[in-house]
């Protein structure tokens, strides 16, 4: 999973009941979410959490094995495996929703100030429902 990756939320979250945000990371083949802290979470509370242009990086597949071990609430979620994913834009969050074709299911939310919406609407076109 090399690849240049693209900063599309710092307040990314897993779920309703996961409270601290993490980044969103639009890689060539993977979602990433790798969980920040408290700190951040409580920064974020601004408003936009990226700005744009989305900064970029170049990630390692050992990097996003560490990523993934790092909290049990990031996440790699392979492109190739997803089977459906749905996107929707909310008033106090905007939100994704990824169905696997192994039947796993995994739910990131963000603030709707941040561009991952718009990236997203783009870059999953041929999953979206």
């Amino acid at each position: 999973m090399d690849g240049r990756a693209r900063l599309l939320s710092g307040s990314c979250t897993t779920g309703w009941s996961d409270w601290i945000h993490g980044e969103l990371w639009l890689l060539p083949s993977a979602l990433v979410r790798r969980r920040l802290g408290f700190a951040a979470t409580l920064a974020n509370s601004k408003g936009l959490t990226v700005v744009v242009p989305s900064p970029e990086a170049d990630v390692t597949a050992a990097a996003t094995a560490q990523i993934r071990t790092e909290h049990r609430t990031n996440k790699v979620i392979p492109l190739a495996g997803i089977a459906s994913a749905h996107l929707r834009r909310g008033i106090t969050t905007d939100r994704l929703t990824v169905r696997m074709r192994d039947g796993a299911r995994h739910k990131l939310l963000w603030l709707p100030t941040d561009p991952a919406y718009a990236v997203l609407a783009n870059e999953l076109t041929p999953w979206l429902r």
